[in-house]
Parts: C-alpha cells; structure tokens; sequence
C-alpha cells in the first residue's frame, strides 16, 4: 500500500494545540465522509487527544485503556487499600497492603546500595524482618484476624511497629477526617510521591468521566501505532514525531523505523506527520528540552 498524497508535516508549540490540530483535522475528514486512524506512539499520548476530540464533538473509538500506565497502577494500589479499609478484618486484604508496605510504602527496608544493588547485610535484615512478619499467619484464626494480630503482639521489629502505626493512621483519617486521608495514604503507601500529585491522577480521571462520546457511527480510531497493522483509512493523524520518542532511544531504530513505515501507510488518501516543541516528561523518554528535536524520520522523508 501507497499513500497517494504527500504526507504533510507540522509543528506545534505545544502537546495542547498539537491535540486541537488533531481533532480539528479529524472533524474535516468525518464531515467529508472520511474515514480516519489517529495514531501516537503509546497511549499516554490519549487522555488528552481524546479531551479534544470531545471539545469538537468528534466521535472516536479507542480499544485501549485512556488512562496512563502510571495512573492506572496507582488508581489499582488506592483500590487494594480502599477495600481493606472498608474491611480490616480480613486477613487476605491486610497482607496484601502489608505486602504493598513493605515494597513502597513506608515500611519499605532500605539500607547501604552499592553499584544500585543493595548490600548483604540490608538484604539479610530484609529477609529476617519478612520471615518475622510472615510468622504473624501462625496467630491468625477464627477469632484473631492479622490486623487484629499486628495490633496486639509485642514487638520490636520496626517494620512491624511501622506497619502497625500506617494501618491506624489510615484507618483513624478515614473514619474521623475524610479530608486528611489521601494525604495520610500519599505518606503511607508511597503511590505518590507528594500529595499533591493525588490531584493531578484526580483531574485525568474526572476528565476521562466527562469525556463526551458523541452519539453515531464513529468513523475516526484512536491507538496506538503498534495496533495499526493491516488497518487502513482515508486520512491517517500521526502524532508524537520526536526524536526522543519516534524513534525511541532506548529501542531498535531499524524496528522503529519499520513500525512508522506500516503507520504511514495506512493512509489511503493522505498521511498528517504531527511532532510538538513540548512535551511531558512522563511522555517522552529523553531528557527535558525545547524546544523539542523532531523526529529524524521525518528529516528523511523531507530531504
């Protein structure tokens, strides 16, 4: 397959009117009975097309999860803890979230590192501290469930006594100071790292909710370039052209290249190549800089 138009290549000051662009164009195509394929380099790249698009009132399918991986896994471990709170008695949950402690939260074991590797010593005091923990199970019954267990026994294991304060720090703001809880799970659990950042996963998800989908047959898809083979449509929205995104640095620029070959030639009629001056840091994989390189991709489709 042959694009049968020049492909059109544009910049854009930011993320934000690199979107609008998006849309903008896509709502042309539909209105000339076009059919349209938006494509990014991974879907973190889809909250905020997807925002746009409903802005113009483009209807769009997209069969990818519109929340980033990031989001989503921190949005799992608030749903892991939530379920505890609501029930502390059972055990399953408690060690899960001791579990989840234990890895990021503040009860995590940290110590001397050399070359990025933790030391002997830190990994043996690891192992003794989980062995001790692990043994709280041979206390659990009918009657005595693991919170109830950690609460009760005597212990100098810090951990332990770390755990056991976290617990009760997040249950007491939950059941006496709802406003103080996300602040407590923020410090307690380690899913962000300020809590701040609890509004900025609030805001992505509040605006996936009211992201409108426009009634009708949609005619314009939204994915990711990896999904695009043997697909095919009318006009083709590429966006993401950054030389530290599209090629990836940390990949096979022959296997990138190869992957923005397929993506261009899904157009049947005309091909839009899109790359920003500005983009987030949890976007690209390079170093912060603008403005952003364009892609060297499209510096060979140019020449």
């Amino acid at each position: 397959m042959t694009v049968r138009g020049e492909p059109e290549i544009c910049q854009w000051p930011s993320e934000f009117r690199e979107a609008y662009q998006v849309a903008k164009e896509a709502k042309n195509s539909i209105n000339r009975d076009k059919s349209v394929l938006i494509l990014a380099p991974k879907k973190e790249f889809f909250p905020l097309i997807s925002a746009k698009l409903s802005e113009l009132d483009v209807p769009f399918t997209c069969q990818d999860n519109l929340l980033s991986e990031q989001i989503n896994k921190r949005m799992n471990a608030v749903k892991h803890f939530i379920s505890w709170i609501i029930n502390p008695s059972n055990s399953f949950l408690t060690r899960l979230i001791i579990e989840e402690l234990i890895n990021t939260g503040i009860a995590k074991v940290t110590g001397a590192r050399k070359n990025g590797r933790c030391s002997p010593k830190t990994i043996e005091n690891r192992i003794a501290e989980e062995k001790e923990i692990a043994m709280l199970w041979e206390l659990v019954d009918r009657n005595n469930g693991l919170y109830k267990v950690i609460n009760t026994i005597e212990t100098k294991n810090k951990t332990l006594v770390r755990i056991r304060e976290g617990l009760f720090s997040l249950l007491n703001s939950y059941n006496n100071n709802p406003g103080e809880f996300f602040n407590q799970l923020s410090i307690v659990s380690g899913i962000w790292k300020d809590p701040s950042y609890f509004a900025n996963d609030m805001t992505s998800v509040v605006e996936l909710l009211q992201t409108k989908r426009p009634m009708g047959t949609s005619s314009v898809q939204l994915m990711t370039m990896r999904k695009a083979k043997g697909l095919e449509a009318d006009i083709v929205i590429i966006v993401g052209l950054e030389n530290d995104i599209m090629p990836n640095p940390y990949s096979d620029i022959v296997e990138d290249a190869r992957l923005f070959y397929v993506s261009m030639t899904r157009a049947i009629e005309k091909v839009f190549l899109f790359y920003s001056n500005r983009r987030p840091s949890n976007i690209s994989y390079g170093k912060f800089k603008i403005p952003k390189e364009r892609s060297v991709f499209l510096d060979i489709i140019s020449r």
